[in-house]
């Protein structure tokens, strides 16, 4: 890579250290490290997620970039049909959230330098097409995202700007769950994590698995779904300015008419509390697309320093991407 004038890189595995180097860097004023590039945020999965991380910061005169990788052994092509299982450093937020891992004013300038690291790399969900030689490159899981109306003065008006089938699809719900309870928890009272762990385990494509303490210490406020005082699923929400971010998830046993009624339990939330817009995350998507949300792509990007392996990576590529094709649902009135 053209490393540019001043170079310098900074490796450690301590949140802490990464952060302090930051604060000293050249570029300072101009990184934004809001959520979820926060110290409190990194220090606690650096505890709660079993798998080793580690911290980059680069920077020269002109460029900076901040990355976070965790090492797992993983099937390559997770997204795809085919197996190859190998030590892979993840280049992503450790937690599967859908933002990408690292934060930069030049993207192409710091995936040249990802290129350099030795062994496999797998850079997960790039907002962004990159310039980049060498590298393969797809789509990955999209973002769903729903865009919240202004007219929204309550749940039930969001409801009735839905045309008939998802109205109704929705309200089957509600009365299928009538017997729950839903409280809303922002400490450690109600033990959330083996509904987690169920979930994980049912899901398609497992990354890495939080531990107990993350879901009782981290800054947002889950709604927790009880039958006869048991919980049976739950929601974990963190609230960024005038976005709300749908963090996690679990369920005791999957069930469609609960998931629809935590999906719009999270649309409830958002309304009453002045939201302007919903990220519900990856995967899932036809359901969320019901509720009226919309696909962001995501874009992956894998290099191996062995030139062999890369090729193969290279050809192989539709291997590694997740292919989706969605029905265009018309879900609000005025699109009918």
């Amino acid at each position: 890579m053209n490393k540019g004038e001043h170079f310098s890189e900074f490796i450690t595995e301590s949140p802490e250290e990464i952060f302090e180097r930051m604060k000293k860097s050249r570029h300072a004023g101009e990184l934004s490290l809001r959520f979820p590039y926060e110290l409190s945020m990194f220090r606690l999965l650096n505890k709660s997620n079993p798998l080793k991380q580690r911290y980059y910061f680069i920077e020269n005169d002109t460029d900076y970039g901040f990355f976070s990788v965790y090492e797992n052994r993983m099937n390559l092509f997770t997204y795809g049909k085919a197996e190859w299982f190998m030590n892979i450093q993840t280049i992503a937020f450790p937690c599967s959230l859908s933002c990408p891992g690292y934060v930069t004013n030049n993207p192409e300038w710091l995936f040249s330098y990802i290129k350099s690291v030795k062994g496999c790399k797998l850079i997960l969900n790039a907002d962004e097409k990159v310039k980049t030689k060498g590298m393969s490159f797809g789509e990955t899981l999209p973002t769903c995202v729903l865009t919240l109306k202004e007219e929204y003065t309550g749940i039930e008006e969001y409801l009735s700007s839905l045309r008939s089938p998802y109205r109704r699809r929705i309200n089957l719900a509600r009365k299928r769950t009538e017997g729950l309870e839903k409280r809303f928890v922002t400490d450690g009272s109600i033990d959330v994590h083996p509904l987690y762990l169920k979930t994980y385990e049912k899901s398609e494509y497992k990354l890495e698995c939080l531990e107990k303490e993350f879901f009782d210490r981290a800054d947002g406020v889950k709604i927790v779904f009880l039958k006869k005082e048991k919980p049976v699923g739950f929601v974990l929400l963190h609230e960024n300015g005038d976005e709300l971010i749908f963090m996690f998830c679990g369920m005791d046993s999957p069930d469609a008419d609960l998931y629809y009624v935590m999906l719009l339990s999270i649309v409830e939330y958002a309304i009453s509390n002045g939201f302007k817009r919903i990220d519900f995350g990856q995967t899932s998507e036809k359901t969320k697309l019901k509720f009226g949300a919309e696909l962001q792509r995501k874009y992956f990007y894998a290099h191996h320093s062995n030139p062999f392996l890369n090729l193969f990576a290279m050809v192989g590529k539709h291997m590694l991407e997740y292919k989706y094709e969605f029905p265009e649902y018309h879900v609000f009135k005025e699109h009918s």
